[in-house]
């Protein structure tokens, strides 16, 4: 086999979304991710999957499109339930830790695991648990798919570490639901996801270096095929939902380089904890309706944030809890469709693949919206840079490494073979013995001895209102901006506790006032509710969120940033957000307040309690001011800059904001400030006569 070098050049421009991989195709061996250099060149468009070929000749560039990405997803997501799918063992979704906010995925490792997740001889799978039956039947729902009644589980086979049984419960052959349909808009172009998280320095790192003389030659050709493919992204797309199944976990393997003692060289060695293996998963396979990066990080987004809003997984990619997994392949494009705009395609033309498909490359446990982009797009271009070379990619099964792996890719992300097709697991399946088939009556769908109401009656009962919907009422029975109403609904317990809150302040500021408040103070106070909630709450639970890094833990974040777990509830918040509309506190006060009842955590204290303890009152009183005012202005202290206001001139505002601190601060910051300034100006009218 011949030595072959890799000659890939990540090209980050100043438009984020013009963000393309560049690769050449000359020799190319399939075992290996490694690329020649050449004078042609190829280009992968994020928004259209298509790939570009590109020749630079003596008058100018020439360009062609040359291949379409065909992509199809897996997402494999836990469900949120505090026990495993067929034992007792807890997980880290249990309610006895989450009311503690305690980070779960720290636990010591092998402490929640029952004889049965770790295949102790003679353990057998109890029932099914009822909860993860019921989330997976909502997460089915909100996918719009057909689900069936009776559905089977079966062993898939195949021997891992992780894996104590030998085997992985599974719904293969009979699913739980099937033939579903997501509609959802593709991941912005004009958002670079790939660079979200990194800093400013390191984006500039990764531009390149300005004096790449390639740089802008390949900007403008990027800008040339953008503006001849274009897609209308402000139309959803469609994609069918082949299959929903109830399956198990694996067990995580953790692998670890250390220095021998002995001859002070470096091993690997590798940790399984079994605490996740066993925990409930469905797995959403999808057809292979996608041909873009972008179509396919937003197919997977909008996936989580459904599963999310219906509560059957918590959606947290960076740890595990959703993970996708892409089979990409491509397929050339004829001379007549280089000519036509490909990018308009509807779902019906996706649902044949194209002729001469290349054949299926799986990438496996993607677990951020930055890594399907990449590996789609690394993928693209290794297979169309093999196939230019006639020797087109097999059938294989390939990881992502986000981590350097070699001096020409610094930055991470390449793909590496693990399983080829010679060498392909045979997985075996056989129907599960120990289990019955999976019968949706109402025994086990929990809802008790009436055996007659149907699925879909079960349903609409469980199903939680849309997204979508909410975020309308939202806007039109409170008010609301569409951004304040979206920020609500991506955290679906915000939306009933948002109701709570603005019911509360209503009900206390009615009592304050002795009268009904009308529909522009209602308006009013729904906006000062969402304000409060969608920054000031949602900052205190982000910052109880937040876990300090070290050496014993593996990052991440305590509990998801949900107001599911504040410590303050609607109705505290509420009487806080009555008491502020009444100007019985300043905005300063308040947040302190709010600081003090989310630190006491057991305490039900009412806030204005709080705000008596500490001598927070609001002076709205105008005799009071006045006194107070005068007091600060015939101070013999500030005669001076009594005298210069008495002068007059362009710097009077200065003596007058100079005279609001010494008040401010005479009052203990008590004074309400709009009245307090109308007060200073009447005691300087009668002393600067």
């Amino acid at each position: 086999m011949h030595s072959i070098r890799i000659a890939c050049r990540r090209l980050y421009n100043i438009n984020p979304h013009l963000c393309q991989r560049s690769f050449s195709s000359t020799a190319v061996s399939s075992s290996s991710p490694t690329i020649s250099t050449t004078s042609s060149s190829l280009h992968y468009d994020r928004d259209t999957g298509i790939i570009w070929e590109k020749t630079l000749s003596l008058s100018d560039i020439q360009k062609k499109p040359i291949y379409q990405t065909i992509i199809g997803i897996e997402i494999h997501a836990q469900l949120s339930i505090p026990t495993k799918l067929f034992s007792s063992a807890p997980t880290r979704h249990c309610e006895t830790t989450k009311n503690k906010n305690i980070n779960t995925s720290s636990t010591l490792p092998n402490t929640n695991v029952h004889p049965y997740d770790i295949a102790y001889p003679g353990t057998l799978p109890s029932s099914p648990s009822i909860q993860a039956v019921q989330s997976s039947i909502l997460a089915s729902a909100t996918l719009n798919c057909n689900i069936n009644k009776i559905s089977r589980f079966e062993r898939k086979h195949y021997f891992y570490p992780d894996l104590p049984t030998g085997y992985q419960i599974t719904q293969q052959r009979w699913p739980l639901a099937s033939d579903g349909m997501l509609k959802f808009m593709p991941t912005s172009s004009n958002v670079d996801v790939s660079d979200r998280k990194v800093g400013k320095k390191k984006r500039r790192r990764r531009g390149g270096s300005s004096n790449d003389n390639d740089v802008n030659v390949d900007q403008k050709q990027m800008q040339d095929n953008k503006s001849s493919s274009t897609t209308n992204i402000n139309e959803p797309l469609e994609l069918r939902i082949e299959r929903i199944q109830l399956e198990q976990d694996t067990g995580k393997t953790t692998t670890h380089t250390i220095r021998n003692g002995d001859d002070n060289t470096m091993i690997t060695k590798s940790y399984i904890d079994y605490n996740r293996a066993g925990s409930a998963l469905i797995e959403i396979v999808s057809h292979p309706d996608l041909r873009s990066a972008h179509e396919a990080s937003g197919a997977v987004e909008h996936i989580r944030k459904l599963l999310k809003h219906v509560g059957s997984c918590d959606g947290r990619m960076e740890e595990g809890s959703l993970r996708c997994d892409l089979n990409v392949s491509i397929a050339p494009l004829l001379d007549d469709e280089r000519n036509e705009d490909t990018t308009n395609s509807n779902i019906d033309d996706r649902q044949e693949l194209p002729l001469n498909t290349g054949e299926r490359v799986e990438v496996k446990n993607l677990n951020s919206l930055r890594q399907i982009i990449t590996a789609t797009e690394y993928e693209a271009l290794r297979q169309s840079a093999l196939a230019q070379n006639c020797k087109p990619t097999g059938r294989e099964t390939r990881t992502w490494s986000v981590k350097p792996t070699s001096e020409t890719h610094p930055l991470g992300g390449e793909t590496f073979c693990i399983r080829a097709k010679g060498d392909a697991i045979d997985y075996r399946f056989m129907p599960e013995p120990d289990l019955p088939p999976l019968v949706l009556d109402g025994e086990t769908l929990g809802y008790g001895s009436d055996k007659n109401m149907s699925l879909e009656e079960y349903i609409d009962m469980h199903m939680p209102e849309s997204a979508e919907d909410a975020k309308s009422r939202l806007v039109h029975e409170y008010g609301l901006t569409e951004d304040v109403a979206a920020v609500i609904t991506g955290d679906p317990p915000a939306i009933s506790m948002f109701e709570l809150i603005v019911e509360t302040a209503k009900s206390e500021l009615e009592s304050m006032r002795s009268e009904e408040i009308d529909k522009a103070d209602m308006k009013k106070l729904s906006t000062l509710a969402a304000n409060w909630l969608c920054n000031d709450l949602f900052a205190l639970v982000k910052k109880s969120a937040v876990k300090d890094i070290d050496e014993s833990s593996e990052g991440g974040l305590n509990h998801p940033i949900s107001v599911e777990y504040s410590t303050v509830d609607g109705q505290r918040l509420g009487a806080l957000i009555a008491m502020l509309a009444n100007d019985l506190l300043t905005t300063p006060m308040a947040k302190k307040v709010l600081a003090i009842m989310y630190k006491e955590e057991d305490s039900q204290s009412h806030p204005k309690d709080i705000a008596k303890v500490n001598g927070w009152e609001v002076i709205s009183d105008m005799e009071t001011l006045i006194q107070l005012c005068q007091s600060v202005v015939l101070d013999s202290k500030n005669a001076g800059q009594l005298e210069q206001y008495k002068l007059g001139g362009k710097k009077v505002w200065k003596i007058e904001k100079f005279f609001v601190g010494k008040i401010m601060g005479a009052s203990k910051g008590n004074a309400h400030p709009e009245r307090m300034k109308e007060a200073l100006s009447v005691v300087l009218s009668k002393v600067g006569l």
